[in-house]
């Protein structure tokens, strides 16, 4: 009966074990863009830094907007690589994050029904843009996109 007993509270300690171990997620995989790795140079005891996570990933943490009219401020494209509007815009001008990387890409993407009738892009941060700002008359379901290069300081219409 000892026996039995043992080994029945071993194989509930087991499933409990088991469930607690199956619950727990191995990676988060919702990522805002705001998490940060510290990233040493130089080897143990050197300098580090903070590498923000939509760096890794190349920026893609997509942000989706109402917004027909008005500034889109770079406080929210700065954390984004991939901007859906999900209303048509008549006049909305996204400004492209003021601290870019070499490669950052900024993508915007008509997620509406209808045509844009106007869009622009603009930048903040002293860097130009080469090609046209205009979104113009972008339709439903397209997209542009934008490249930075820091040789240039600028960022080219790819799209």
């Amino acid at each position: 009966m000892t026996k039995l007993k043992l080994f029945l509270s071993g194989a509930v300690i087991a499933a409990l074990a088991g469930t607690v171990l199956w619950a727990q997620p191995l990676a988060n995989r919702n990522l805002s863009g705001n998490e940060v790795i510290v990233a040493a140079q130089g080897g143990p005891g050197g300098p580090s830094i903070f590498i923000p996570s939509s760096q890794l990933r190349g920026g893609s943490n997509p942000v989706t907007t109402a917004s027909t009219t008005g500034t889109l401020s770079p406080a929210l494209t700065n954390t984004t690589g991939l901007l859906v509007s999900t209303a048509a815009s008549t006049s909305l001008n996204v400004q492209l994050p003021p601290t870019p990387w070499d490669g950052q890409a900024f993508v915007w993407v008509n997620g509406s029904a209808g045509a844009f009738t106007a869009g622009t892009v603009a930048t903040t941060d002293g860097s130009t843009i080469v090609g046209s700002t205009a979104a113009g008359t972008l339709a439903a379901g397209a997209s542009i996109q934008y490249v930075y290069v820091l040789a240039t300081n600028s960022w080219y219409k790819a799209r």
